[in-house]
């Protein structure tokens, strides 16, 4: 292998010709400007490819924020159907349930998977069921008696 050919890269061309016409009828002037326009036009391009690349990761954390955002609404939701099952809703997540397992194909929350999923935590830990009070309330509910009104008063 050459010298030339070790020091080249792959796919770099190196070759001087300019195609379609002969390297010796170009004026050192023409060349000069050509340079000039062409790291112009590269200086552009790069402007323009870095402002593509801050465009794109800002992108990228605001899709991030969004995610978690949704993420944490997601996890609200599935509280808030457990609530009235769990005496602490957070502890679904205690028992082994994960958020991607309790979700529709669309993303959404399936309401059934949550269903089969309190109902297995429950099995296996009785003792995290929401209790229910009985609706004794000592007779405080109960409307005082009432004594005659003027309706009857005036009643024949």
């Amino acid at each position: 292998m050459t010298e030339q050919q070790a020091t080249e890269t792959p796919g770099e061309d190196t070759s001087t010709e300019i195609p379609g016409g002969d390297p010796q009828e170009i004026e050192p002037e023409d060349s000069t400007d050509q340079s000039a326009t062409e790291d112009t036009g590269d200086a552009k391009l790069r402007r323009e490819a870095a402002r593509y690349r801050r465009s794109l990761r800002e992108a990228e954390t605001e899709r991030d924020g969004l995610r978690g955002r949704v993420e944490t609404m997601q996890r609200a939701e599935v509280q808030r159907l457990v609530a009235d099952q769990i005496a602490v809703p957070a502890d679904v997540w205690l028992a082994g349930a994960s958020l991607p397992d309790l979700l529709d194909d669309d993303g959404n929350v399936d309401q059934a998977k949550v269903t089969d999923t309190v109902k297995a935590v429950l099995t296996d830990r009785p003792g995290w069921r929401r209790l229910t009070h009985p609706n004794f309330d000592g007779g405080v509910r109960t409307a005082a008696p009432t004594g005659p009104t003027w309706h009857d008063a005036l009643r024949p």
